[in-house]
C-alpha cells in the first residue's frame, strides 16, 4: 500500500504469482483508511476465488447468452431472452462488478414496450419486467458462482408481482358456441384439437404420421417454433407432455374432413411437408397468428373474448363437469402433477379410462346422446356382440359397475361409449 505521488491518492496493491508470471491488482482510494478496506477485500476476494470480471454488462449478457444459455434454452425462450436485452440497455453500459440493485430496479421502473409500428411507447407489462428480473438473476448467478461477482445483486430486487388471470369456466353451451364460431373455417380441426388441451405450438407441430384416426388417437412428439421458413420442430415442453392423447368423434370428424381438404389442394401445398396445419404455401402457421385468427372469429360471432391457450384450462372445467374423475382429466389434458385438477395425485390412470373420458368430451361437447356399452358374449360357442342389459353385472351390485354402468362420478349414472 502506498500514496500516488500524482494525485495524493492512496493505492491497494495485491500481487499474485511467482517471480515469472506475477501480476498485481491496484484499487485507489482516497484515504489510507479506504486503501486498507480495499486491500483487505482484495485478498478476500483471492481466498474465496473470486476473479472480478471488466466486462459491462451488456457484454457478459450477451457472452452468457451465447455460451452458456443457448445450448439449454428452448428456441422460444431463447428470443424472450434476447428481446430482455433491449429493456435493459439504460444499465448495459455498467461494469459488472460495480452493478448495485438501485440500478436494476431504475431500470426496471422505466421499461417500457417495444412493439413495432406502436404509434407510442407504453409501460411495459409486470410480467415483461419480471421476465427480465429473472433472466438476470439467472445470468448473474452464474458470475457469483464463477467469482465474477462478490453477490448478485439482482437477488436483492423484488420480483414484480403478476396479477393472474381468471379463466372462466368453459361450459358446454359455451364449448358448443366456439365450436360453430370456427365452423367452416380452413383450421377449424386444429381450433377443435384446443378442447383437448394442446398447446397451440403442439397443435402446429402435428404431422400427419402422429394421427391415428382409425383409432381415434394421436401422440404429441413435438412442438413448432418459430414459423414460415426459418420454422423448427423442438421437442416437447415436458415428457408428461409427449403422450398418446385419445380422441373423441367430433374431433376426428374435423380432422378427417380437413385432411381430405388438404388433399385437394395439392399441388398448392408442397407433398414433402408432413404438417397436418400449414399455410396454403405448405410452410408452418405463426402461433401470434394462429391465437389471433381464432380471437377474431369469436368476436365475428359475438361470443366473450378469450385467449386460445385458456382452451387447455378450460377443457379441464368441461371435463370435470361431464362426469370424468380429476386425475383422469389432469392425465388426458398432460397437466402437471401439481395441477388444480388433481384430486388424486397417486392414482393410476389407465387407457381405457382416458377414452372414457374423451367419450364424456364428446358427450359435454357435441351433445350427443348416451350410447349402451357393447359386451362380447359366446353364443353356441361363437363370439358375438349384443348390448348388456343394466341388469346384468355383479350380482353383488356394487363390483365393477355392479348392474350400473360404470362411471368415475356418483353423481353420473351412466357413461357414453362409441363403437
Amino acid at each position: 500500500m502506498f500514496r500516488r505521488s500524482a494525485d495524493g491518492a492512496w493505492i491497494a496493491q495485491l500481487s499474485s504469482g511467482g517471480r515469472a508470471n506475477r501480476t498485481y491488482r491496484s484499487r485507489s482510494a482516497r484515504t489510507k483508511a479506504g486503501a486498507r478496506r480495499l486491500l483487505e477485500e482484495m485478498k478476500a476476494d483471492r481466498r474465496a476465488g473470486v476473479h472480478l470480471s471488466k466486462l459491462s454488462l451488456g457484454d457478459y449478457l450477451r457472452r452468457w447468452l451465447d455460451d452458456s444459455a443457448r445450448p439449454t434454452l428452448s428456441p422460444n425462450t431463447l428470443r424472450g431472452y434476447e428481446g430482455v436485452l433491449i429493456h435493459l440497455e439504460p444499465i448495459a453500459g455498467i461494469p459488472l462488478g460495480k452493478l448495485a440493485p438501485e440500478d436494476i430496479e431504475r431500470c426496471c421502473a422505466a421499461m417500457v414496450t417495444h412493439r413495432t409500428g406502436a404509434k407510442r411507447q407504453q409501460p411495459a407489462s409486470a410480467k415483461t419486467v419480471r421476465n427480465a428480473q429473472v433472466m438476470l438473476r439467472r445470468a448473474l448467478g452464474q458470475a457469483e458462482l464463477r467469482g465474477h461477482i462478490r453477490r448478485n445483486p439482482a437477488k436483492l430486487v423484488t420480483l414484480r408481482r403478476v396479477g393472474r388471470s381468471t379463466v372462466e369456466a368453459l361450459t358446454p353451451d359455451r364449448a358448443r358456441g366456439i365450436l360453430a364460431a370456427v365452423a367452416g373455417d380452413r383450421l377449424e380441426a386444429a381450433y377443435a384439437l384446443a378442447f383437448m388441451g394442446l398447446r397451440s405450438s403442439e397443435i402446429l407441430g402435428l404431422a400427419r404420421s402422429d394421427l391415428d384416426l382409425e383409432t381415434m388417437a394421436l401422440t404429441i412428439r413435438h412442438q413448432v417454433s418459430g414459423s414460415g421458413r426459418t420454422a423448427v420442430l423442438t421437442q416437447t415442453k415436458t415428457a408428461a407432455s409427449a403422450a398418446p392423447v385419445p380422441l373423441p368423434p367430433f374431433v376426428v370428424d374435423r380432422l378427417r374432413h380437413h385432411l381430405r381438404d388438404q388433399d385437394a389442394m395439392r399441388p398448392i401445398v408442397p407433398l414433402g411437408d408432413s404438417l397436418v396445419f400449414m399455410t396454403v404455401n405448405g410452410l408452418a402457421i405463426n402461433g401470434s397468428w394462429f391465437t389471433k385468427h381464432f380471437q377474431a372469429l369469436l368476436r365475428r360471432a359475438s361470443l366473450p373474448a378469450m385467449r386460445l391457450h385458456d382452451m387447455r384450462h378450460g377443457a379441464a372445467s368441461l371435463l370435470v363437469d361431464a362426469g370424468a374423475h380429476p386425475r383422469v382429466a389432469q392425465e388426458l389434458l398432460r397437466h402437471a402433477p401439481g395441477s388444480r385438477v388433481t384430486m388424486e395425485r397417486d392414482a393410476h390412470v389407465t387407457a381405457s379410462q382416458q377414452r372414457d373420458a374423451a367419450d364424456l368430451l364428446q358427450l359435454a361437447v357435441a351433445g350427443d346422446q348416451l350410447v349402451t356399452e357393447l359386451v362380447t358374449e359366446p353364443v353356441d360357442g361363437v363370439g358375438e356382440s349384443r348390448p348388456k342389459s343394466p341388469q346384468e353385472g355383479d350380482p353383488r351390485g356394487n363390483s365393477g359397475s355392479g348392474g350400473k354402468i360404470r362411471t368415475y362420478d356418483q353423481a353420473v349414472n351412466r357413461r357414453p361409449l362409441y363403437h
